[in-house]
Protein backbone atom coordinates (compact mmCIF):
# COMPACT_ATOMS: atom_id res chain seq x y z
CA UNK A 1 0.00 0.00 0.00
CA UNK A 2 1.42 3.65 -0.85
CA UNK A 3 0.05 4.52 2.73
CA UNK A 4 2.56 2.10 4.49
CA UNK A 5 5.39 2.61 2.16
CA UNK A 6 5.33 6.54 3.08
CA UNK A 7 5.30 6.02 6.54
CA UNK A 8 8.37 3.35 6.32
CA UNK A 9 10.30 5.86 4.54
CA UNK A 10 9.46 8.50 7.53
CA UNK A 11 9.67 6.32 10.68
CA UNK A 12 13.03 7.74 11.33
CA UNK A 13 12.46 11.18 10.39
CA UNK A 14 13.05 13.78 12.91
CA UNK A 15 9.55 15.01 13.85
CA UNK A 16 10.83 19.00 13.54
CA UNK A 17 11.56 18.33 10.38
CA UNK A 18 8.13 16.87 9.31
CA UNK A 19 6.73 19.90 10.81
CA UNK A 20 9.07 22.27 8.89
CA UNK A 21 8.25 20.17 5.36
CA UNK A 22 3.65 20.81 6.31
CA UNK A 23 4.53 24.24 6.98
CA UNK A 24 6.55 24.75 3.86
CA UNK A 25 4.03 22.58 1.24
CA UNK A 26 0.87 24.82 3.33
CA UNK A 27 2.87 28.13 2.49
CA UNK A 28 3.69 26.78 -1.35
CA UNK A 29 0.06 26.08 -1.67
CA UNK A 30 -0.99 29.68 -0.61
CA UNK A 31 1.32 30.79 -2.83
CA UNK A 32 -0.30 29.63 -5.49
CA UNK A 33 -3.70 29.90 -4.95
CA UNK A 34 -3.11 33.54 -4.42
CA UNK A 35 -0.52 33.76 -7.71
CA UNK A 36 -3.71 32.09 -9.69
CA UNK A 37 -5.88 34.98 -9.45
CA UNK A 38 -9.78 35.20 -8.59
CA UNK A 39 -12.18 32.76 -11.04
CA UNK A 40 -15.10 34.01 -12.12
CA UNK A 41 -18.63 32.20 -11.44
CA UNK A 42 -20.99 34.15 -14.00
CA UNK A 43 -21.94 32.11 -16.46
CA UNK A 44 -23.76 32.72 -20.00
CA UNK A 45 -26.21 31.25 -21.77
CA UNK A 46 -24.47 30.89 -25.34
CA UNK A 47 -26.66 28.26 -27.19
CA UNK A 48 -27.24 29.49 -30.69
CA UNK A 49 -24.58 31.89 -30.57
CA UNK A 50 -21.50 32.45 -32.24
CA UNK A 51 -18.08 33.56 -31.25
CA UNK A 52 -15.23 34.58 -33.62
CA UNK A 53 -11.68 33.71 -31.92
CA UNK A 54 -8.69 35.57 -33.59
CA UNK A 55 -5.59 34.31 -32.19
CA UNK A 56 -2.82 31.66 -33.16
CA UNK A 57 -3.17 28.63 -31.21
CA UNK A 58 -1.12 29.38 -28.19
CA UNK A 59 -2.31 27.27 -24.33
CA UNK A 60 -4.24 29.81 -23.30
CA UNK A 61 -6.64 30.21 -26.55
CA UNK A 62 -6.95 26.60 -26.71
CA UNK A 63 -7.30 26.10 -23.20
CA UNK A 64 -10.34 29.18 -23.66
CA UNK A 65 -11.81 26.94 -26.95
CA UNK A 66 -11.81 23.91 -24.61
CA UNK A 67 -13.77 25.95 -21.67
CA UNK A 68 -16.36 27.21 -24.04
CA UNK A 69 -17.21 23.80 -25.50
CA UNK A 70 -17.93 22.36 -22.55
CA UNK A 71 -20.13 25.05 -21.13
CA UNK A 72 -23.64 23.80 -19.80
CA UNK A 73 -25.05 25.57 -23.12
CA UNK A 74 -21.93 25.92 -25.58
CA UNK A 75 -21.76 28.15 -28.45
CA UNK A 76 -20.11 28.12 -31.92
CA UNK A 77 -16.93 28.67 -32.49
CA UNK A 78 -15.35 30.10 -35.51
CA UNK A 79 -11.47 29.65 -34.91
CA UNK A 80 -9.55 31.81 -37.35
CA UNK A 81 -5.64 31.58 -36.94
CA UNK A 82 -3.10 34.07 -39.19
CA UNK A 83 -2.32 31.39 -41.10
CA UNK A 84 -2.35 30.42 -44.67
CA UNK A 85 -4.14 27.96 -46.64
CA UNK A 86 -3.90 24.88 -45.92
CA UNK A 87 -3.55 24.81 -42.19
CA UNK A 88 -0.90 22.94 -40.64
CA UNK A 89 -1.41 19.39 -40.00
CA UNK A 90 -0.58 19.85 -36.09
CA UNK A 91 -3.76 22.33 -35.92
CA UNK A 92 -5.92 20.44 -37.27
CA UNK A 93 -5.18 17.83 -35.43
CA UNK A 94 -5.71 19.47 -32.69
CA UNK A 95 -9.02 20.75 -33.84
CA UNK A 96 -9.75 17.41 -34.24
CA UNK A 97 -9.25 16.44 -30.53
CA UNK A 98 -11.05 19.32 -29.51
CA UNK A 99 -14.02 18.24 -31.43
CA UNK A 100 -13.38 14.78 -30.22
CA UNK A 101 -14.14 15.35 -26.69
CA UNK A 102 -17.09 17.81 -27.54
CA UNK A 103 -20.48 15.93 -25.76
CA UNK A 104 -22.91 18.86 -26.46
CA UNK A 105 -24.51 18.65 -29.66
CA UNK A 106 -24.94 22.21 -29.78
CA UNK A 107 -21.10 22.60 -29.20
CA UNK A 108 -19.57 23.54 -32.76
CA UNK A 109 -16.25 24.75 -33.58
CA UNK A 110 -14.70 25.26 -36.68
CA UNK A 111 -11.49 26.59 -37.96
CA UNK A 112 -10.73 29.03 -41.14
CA UNK A 113 -7.30 30.65 -41.72
CA UNK A 114 -7.42 34.44 -41.73
CA UNK A 115 -4.23 35.08 -43.08
CA UNK A 116 -2.15 38.20 -41.88
CA UNK A 117 -2.36 40.22 -45.62
CA UNK A 118 -4.77 42.09 -47.08
CA UNK A 119 -5.88 39.99 -49.53
CA UNK A 120 -6.55 36.84 -46.75
CA UNK A 121 -9.07 39.50 -44.73
CA UNK A 122 -10.59 40.64 -47.87
CA UNK A 123 -11.30 37.14 -48.80
CA UNK A 124 -12.70 36.12 -45.87
CA UNK A 125 -14.95 39.09 -45.18
CA UNK A 126 -16.26 38.48 -48.97
CA UNK A 127 -17.11 34.52 -47.58
CA UNK A 128 -18.59 35.97 -44.65
CA UNK A 129 -21.00 37.76 -46.15
CA UNK A 130 -22.32 35.62 -49.15
CA UNK A 131 -25.22 33.74 -47.12
CA UNK A 132 -27.84 31.76 -48.78
CA UNK A 133 -31.36 33.21 -48.62
CA UNK A 134 -32.98 31.93 -45.59
CA UNK A 135 -30.02 30.65 -44.17
CA UNK A 136 -29.63 33.63 -41.81
CA UNK A 137 -31.83 36.19 -39.96
CA UNK A 138 -32.04 40.07 -41.42
CA UNK A 139 -29.23 41.25 -39.74
CA UNK A 140 -27.00 38.35 -41.66
CA UNK A 141 -24.73 36.06 -40.01
CA UNK A 142 -24.97 36.13 -36.09
CA UNK A 143 -21.98 37.91 -34.32
CA UNK A 144 -22.50 37.83 -30.76
CA UNK A 145 -18.52 37.87 -29.77
CA UNK A 146 -15.03 38.93 -31.52
CA UNK A 147 -11.84 37.57 -29.30
CA UNK A 148 -8.67 39.58 -30.39
CA UNK A 149 -6.22 37.53 -28.96
CA UNK A 150 -3.38 37.97 -31.12
CA UNK A 151 0.21 39.19 -30.18
CA UNK A 152 -0.47 40.07 -26.48
CA UNK A 153 1.97 37.68 -24.96
CA UNK A 154 5.70 39.31 -24.58
CA UNK A 155 7.01 36.20 -26.75
CA UNK A 156 9.04 36.54 -29.30
CA UNK A 157 7.10 35.21 -33.08
CA UNK A 158 7.78 35.43 -36.38
CA UNK A 159 3.89 35.63 -36.83
CA UNK A 160 3.88 39.11 -35.79
CA UNK A 161 7.30 40.90 -36.62
CA UNK A 162 6.66 44.28 -38.49
CA UNK A 163 8.09 42.86 -42.07
CA UNK A 164 5.56 44.95 -44.31
CA UNK A 165 6.22 42.35 -48.08
CA UNK A 166 6.10 38.70 -47.85
CA UNK A 167 6.12 36.17 -50.19
CA UNK A 168 3.05 35.08 -51.77
CA UNK A 169 3.69 31.63 -53.50
CA UNK A 170 0.01 31.46 -54.55
CA UNK A 171 0.85 34.88 -56.50
CA UNK A 172 3.66 32.92 -58.09
CA UNK A 173 6.26 34.34 -56.19
CA UNK A 174 4.71 38.04 -55.74
CA UNK A 175 5.21 40.30 -53.39
CA UNK A 176 2.31 41.04 -51.22
CA UNK A 177 1.57 43.38 -48.09
CA UNK A 178 1.96 41.91 -44.57
CA UNK A 179 -0.23 43.87 -42.03
CA UNK A 180 1.22 44.59 -38.70
CA UNK A 181 -0.77 43.62 -35.67
CA UNK A 182 -2.57 46.54 -35.29
CA UNK A 183 -3.54 47.05 -38.82
CA UNK A 184 -4.58 43.30 -39.09
CA UNK A 185 -7.03 43.70 -36.19
CA UNK A 186 -7.82 46.89 -37.20
CA UNK A 187 -8.94 45.79 -41.40
CA UNK A 188 -10.30 43.35 -39.89
CA UNK A 189 -12.95 45.13 -37.28
CA UNK A 190 -13.25 47.37 -40.08
CA UNK A 191 -14.23 45.09 -42.47
CA UNK A 192 -16.97 43.20 -40.56
CA UNK A 193 -18.55 46.76 -39.19
CA UNK A 194 -21.04 46.43 -41.91
CA UNK A 195 -22.18 43.19 -40.48
CA UNK A 196 -21.80 44.43 -36.56
CA UNK A 197 -24.09 47.40 -37.24
CA UNK A 198 -26.89 45.08 -38.99
CA UNK A 199 -27.05 43.01 -36.35
CA UNK A 200 -30.18 43.53 -33.63
CA UNK A 201 -29.54 46.43 -31.46
CA UNK A 202 -31.26 44.34 -28.68
CA UNK A 203 -28.34 42.22 -29.42
CA UNK A 204 -25.34 42.24 -26.78
CA UNK A 205 -22.18 42.21 -29.05
CA UNK A 206 -18.65 42.14 -27.31
CA UNK A 207 -15.71 42.91 -28.95
CA UNK A 208 -12.46 42.04 -26.81
CA UNK A 209 -9.11 42.39 -26.92
CA UNK A 210 -6.54 40.90 -25.19
CA UNK A 211 -3.79 43.40 -23.29
CA UNK A 212 -0.31 42.55 -21.77
CA UNK A 213 0.71 43.21 -18.47
CA UNK A 214 3.42 44.36 -20.04
CA UNK A 215 1.94 47.68 -20.16
CA UNK A 216 2.75 49.61 -18.17
CA UNK A 217 6.13 49.59 -18.51
CA UNK A 218 5.53 51.79 -21.68
CA UNK A 219 3.28 54.35 -19.64
CA UNK A 220 6.65 56.29 -19.37
CA UNK A 221 7.02 56.44 -22.98
CA UNK A 222 3.24 57.84 -23.28
CA UNK A 223 3.37 60.67 -20.81
CA UNK A 224 6.53 62.23 -22.23
CA UNK A 225 9.42 60.11 -21.43
CA UNK A 226 12.07 60.20 -24.28
CA UNK A 227 13.80 56.95 -22.93
CA UNK A 228 14.28 54.37 -26.69
CA UNK A 229 12.15 51.25 -25.46
CA UNK A 230 14.64 48.41 -25.76
CA UNK A 231 13.52 45.57 -24.03
CA UNK A 232 10.99 43.17 -25.56
CA UNK A 233 8.73 43.98 -22.34
CA UNK A 234 8.54 47.44 -23.29
CA UNK A 235 7.80 46.41 -26.44
CA UNK A 236 4.88 44.51 -25.79
CA UNK A 237 3.83 46.97 -23.75
CA UNK A 238 3.17 49.78 -26.56
CA UNK A 239 1.69 47.56 -28.74
CA UNK A 240 -1.05 47.16 -25.49
CA UNK A 241 -1.07 50.84 -24.46
CA UNK A 242 -1.79 50.94 -28.68
CA UNK A 243 -4.61 48.56 -28.35
CA UNK A 244 -6.18 50.37 -25.70
CA UNK A 245 -6.42 53.69 -27.21
CA UNK A 246 -7.32 51.84 -30.50
CA UNK A 247 -10.10 50.53 -29.03
CA UNK A 248 -11.68 52.80 -27.09
CA UNK A 249 -12.19 55.05 -30.05
CA UNK A 250 -13.75 52.12 -31.75
CA UNK A 251 -16.35 52.28 -28.88
CA UNK A 252 -16.92 56.32 -29.30
CA UNK A 253 -17.50 55.07 -33.07
CA UNK A 254 -20.26 52.30 -32.02
CA UNK A 255 -21.55 54.65 -29.78
CA UNK A 256 -22.29 57.65 -32.07
CA UNK A 257 -23.00 55.08 -34.93
CA UNK A 258 -26.08 53.54 -32.61
CA UNK A 259 -27.15 57.52 -31.68
CA UNK A 260 -27.26 58.03 -35.36
CA UNK A 261 -29.72 55.14 -35.85
CA UNK A 262 -31.30 56.53 -33.19
CA UNK A 263 -31.64 60.29 -34.43
CA UNK A 264 -29.77 60.99 -31.37
CA UNK A 265 -27.26 63.49 -32.44
CA UNK A 266 -27.03 66.89 -32.08
CA UNK A 267 -25.47 69.40 -34.13
CA UNK A 268 -22.32 71.65 -32.82
CA UNK A 269 -21.24 74.24 -34.14
CA UNK A 270 -17.49 74.76 -34.88
CA UNK A 271 -14.72 76.61 -36.49
CA UNK A 272 -14.77 74.22 -39.47
CA UNK A 273 -18.47 74.46 -39.75
CA UNK A 274 -21.12 72.54 -38.09
CA UNK A 275 -20.30 69.30 -36.51
CA UNK A 276 -22.76 65.97 -35.58
CA UNK A 277 -22.36 64.73 -31.97
CA UNK A 278 -23.55 62.22 -30.45
CA UNK A 279 -26.21 63.18 -27.15
CA UNK A 280 -24.52 61.89 -23.77
CA UNK A 281 -26.14 58.69 -22.59
CA UNK A 282 -26.50 56.99 -25.60
CA UNK A 283 -24.69 53.92 -25.76
CA UNK A 284 -24.21 50.99 -28.36
CA UNK A 285 -25.08 46.95 -28.41
CA UNK A 286 -21.59 46.93 -29.38
CA UNK A 287 -19.53 46.50 -26.52
CA UNK A 288 -15.61 47.23 -26.26
CA UNK A 289 -13.79 45.33 -23.91
CA UNK A 290 -10.26 45.08 -23.27
CA UNK A 291 -8.42 42.78 -20.68
CA UNK A 292 -5.77 42.73 -19.47
CA UNK A 293 -4.14 39.12 -18.78
CA UNK A 294 -1.79 37.49 -16.43
CA UNK A 295 2.03 36.83 -17.05
CA UNK A 296 1.89 33.14 -18.82
CA UNK A 297 4.14 30.23 -17.87
CA UNK A 298 5.39 30.69 -22.19
CA UNK A 299 6.74 34.29 -21.19
CA UNK A 300 9.07 33.20 -18.66
CA UNK A 301 9.51 29.55 -19.97
CA UNK A 302 11.01 30.64 -23.33
CA UNK A 303 12.07 33.81 -22.13
CA UNK A 304 11.71 37.40 -24.41
CA UNK A 305 14.88 37.37 -26.50
CA UNK A 306 14.52 36.03 -29.83
CA UNK A 307 18.61 35.53 -29.85
CA UNK A 308 18.91 33.36 -27.36
CA UNK A 309 20.00 29.60 -28.32
CA UNK A 310 18.01 26.28 -27.90
CA UNK A 311 20.43 25.03 -25.19
CA UNK A 312 19.81 28.09 -22.93
CA UNK A 313 16.15 28.31 -22.93
CA UNK A 314 16.19 24.41 -22.17
CA UNK A 315 18.27 25.16 -19.12
CA UNK A 316 16.24 28.38 -18.19
CA UNK A 317 13.16 25.74 -18.43
CA UNK A 318 14.72 23.09 -16.42
CA UNK A 319 15.64 25.55 -13.66
CA UNK A 320 12.83 27.61 -13.47
CA UNK A 321 10.21 25.03 -14.29
CA UNK A 322 9.58 24.61 -10.48
CA UNK A 323 9.04 28.07 -9.36
CA UNK A 324 6.66 28.84 -12.49
CA UNK A 325 4.35 26.21 -11.74
CA UNK A 326 3.74 28.09 -8.47
CA UNK A 327 3.82 31.80 -9.14
CA UNK A 328 2.54 31.31 -12.92
CA UNK A 329 -1.47 30.59 -13.15
CA UNK A 330 -2.03 27.85 -15.61
CA UNK A 331 -4.28 28.11 -18.52
CA UNK A 332 -7.42 27.16 -16.93
CA UNK A 333 -6.48 30.02 -14.60
CA UNK A 334 -4.90 32.49 -16.87
CA UNK A 335 -8.07 32.84 -19.23
CA UNK A 336 -10.57 34.01 -16.29
CA UNK A 337 -10.65 37.28 -16.90
CA UNK A 338 -11.33 36.98 -20.28
CA UNK A 339 -14.49 34.20 -19.13
CA UNK A 340 -15.47 37.38 -17.13
CA UNK A 341 -15.63 39.49 -20.00
CA UNK A 342 -17.74 37.29 -22.22
CA UNK A 343 -19.49 36.12 -19.43
CA UNK A 344 -20.75 38.79 -16.97
CA UNK A 345 -23.56 40.61 -17.01
CA UNK A 346 -24.38 44.07 -19.18
CA UNK A 347 -24.09 47.28 -17.04
CA UNK A 348 -26.08 50.07 -18.32
CA UNK A 349 -24.42 53.26 -16.91
CA UNK A 350 -21.50 54.57 -15.77
CA UNK A 351 -19.52 52.50 -12.90
CA UNK A 352 -20.00 53.50 -9.74
CA UNK A 353 -18.18 52.04 -6.71
CA UNK A 354 -19.84 54.30 -4.50
CA UNK A 355 -23.26 51.77 -3.98
CA UNK A 356 -24.12 48.54 -5.28
CA UNK A 357 -25.53 48.36 -9.31
CA UNK A 358 -28.70 48.60 -10.10
CA UNK A 359 -28.10 44.59 -11.30
CA UNK A 360 -26.77 43.73 -8.17
CA UNK A 361 -29.29 44.91 -6.12
CA UNK A 362 -32.70 43.35 -8.48
CA UNK A 363 -30.68 40.16 -7.75
CA UNK A 364 -29.91 40.00 -4.42
CA UNK A 365 -33.34 40.94 -3.72
CA UNK A 366 -34.70 38.46 -5.77
CA UNK A 367 -32.73 35.74 -4.83
CA UNK A 368 -31.32 36.59 -1.37
CA UNK A 369 -28.03 35.76 -2.39
CA UNK A 370 -24.97 36.82 -0.40
CA UNK A 371 -22.70 36.73 -3.94
CA UNK A 372 -19.82 38.61 -3.19
CA UNK A 373 -19.78 39.25 -7.29
CA UNK A 374 -23.31 40.83 -7.00
CA UNK A 375 -22.42 43.50 -4.20
CA UNK A 376 -19.49 44.80 -5.59
CA UNK A 377 -20.11 47.05 -8.44
CA UNK A 378 -16.65 46.21 -10.39
CA UNK A 379 -17.61 42.39 -10.10
CA UNK A 380 -21.57 42.81 -11.01
CA UNK A 381 -21.24 43.96 -14.37
CA UNK A 382 -19.06 45.36 -17.77
CA UNK A 383 -19.93 48.50 -19.81
CA UNK A 384 -19.08 49.78 -22.56
CA UNK A 385 -15.04 50.52 -23.26
CA UNK A 386 -14.33 48.92 -19.96
CA UNK A 387 -10.86 47.41 -18.93
CA UNK A 388 -11.09 44.08 -17.19
CA UNK A 389 -8.11 42.97 -15.15
CA UNK A 390 -8.36 40.31 -12.26
CA UNK A 391 -12.37 39.46 -12.85
CA UNK A 392 -13.21 42.93 -12.31
CA UNK A 393 -13.60 46.41 -13.79
CA UNK A 394 -10.67 48.89 -12.89
CA UNK A 395 -9.71 52.41 -13.20
CA UNK A 396 -8.04 53.15 -16.14
CA UNK A 397 -4.74 55.64 -16.23
CA UNK A 398 -5.89 59.11 -17.07
CA UNK A 399 -3.41 58.94 -20.40
CA UNK A 400 -4.97 55.98 -21.35
CA UNK A 401 -8.69 57.64 -21.49
CA UNK A 402 -6.94 60.66 -23.81
CA UNK A 403 -9.54 60.72 -26.35
CA UNK A 404 -7.16 63.00 -28.60
CA UNK A 405 -4.00 60.19 -29.04
CA UNK A 406 -6.85 57.34 -29.37
CA UNK A 407 -8.17 59.71 -32.36
CA UNK A 408 -4.92 60.00 -33.83
CA UNK A 409 -3.51 56.40 -33.37
CA UNK A 410 -7.13 55.38 -35.27
CA UNK A 411 -6.34 58.31 -38.09
CA UNK A 412 -2.88 56.85 -38.40
CA UNK A 413 -3.55 53.16 -38.91
CA UNK A 414 -6.99 54.06 -40.98
CA UNK A 415 -4.39 56.14 -43.39
CA UNK A 416 -1.69 53.09 -43.51
CA UNK A 417 -4.29 50.71 -44.71
CA UNK A 418 -5.94 53.00 -46.65
CA UNK A 419 -2.87 53.43 -48.42
CA UNK A 420 -1.68 49.60 -48.42
CA UNK A 421 -5.45 48.94 -50.03
CA UNK A 422 -5.48 51.39 -52.46
CA UNK A 423 -1.40 50.21 -53.81
CA UNK A 424 -3.25 46.65 -53.73
CA UNK A 425 -5.90 47.51 -56.02
CA UNK A 426 -3.42 49.70 -58.60
CA UNK A 427 -5.11 52.90 -57.63
CA UNK A 428 -8.30 52.14 -59.63
CA UNK A 429 -10.68 52.39 -56.72
CA UNK A 430 -10.28 55.01 -54.37
CA UNK A 431 -12.18 52.40 -51.62
CA UNK A 432 -11.42 52.42 -48.30
CA UNK A 433 -11.66 49.31 -45.94
CA UNK A 434 -15.27 48.77 -45.57
CA UNK A 435 -16.93 50.60 -42.48
CA UNK A 436 -13.10 52.90 -42.21
CA UNK A 437 -15.60 55.79 -43.22
CA UNK A 438 -17.95 56.19 -39.68
CA UNK A 439 -15.55 58.32 -37.97
CA UNK A 440 -16.49 60.24 -34.67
Amino acid sequence: MPVNTVASLLENVDGRFLILGAVTMSLLYVVKVWSAGPKTTWERDWAGKMILVIAPPSPVILQLLDHLLHLPSPPQILFLPPYDSPLPESLLTLMHTLRLSIRNPQAQLHCEPLPQTPRGVREFTAKWGKVSTGMTGEGGRRIDAIVFASGWESVPSTIWSNDDELLDQSQGGKKETRWTLHEYHFHILTSLLPSLIRQPPERNIRVISLISPAFAAALPALEGSKKPLESSIQIAGAKSITVLLLMKHFQLIFDTLSAAALKKVKEVPSSNGTLKKKQEGVRSNIMVLRVIMPWTREEFTWGSEPGDPFLKKLLRLLVLIPILLIVTPSPSRAIQPLLFALQAPVRYGPLDVSTPSPIAKSTIEKSKSDNKELRNPRTAGVGNGDIVRYCQVIDSHPALEDPVNAKAIYDALEGRVEKVIKRDAGGDKQTKPDGTKAKA
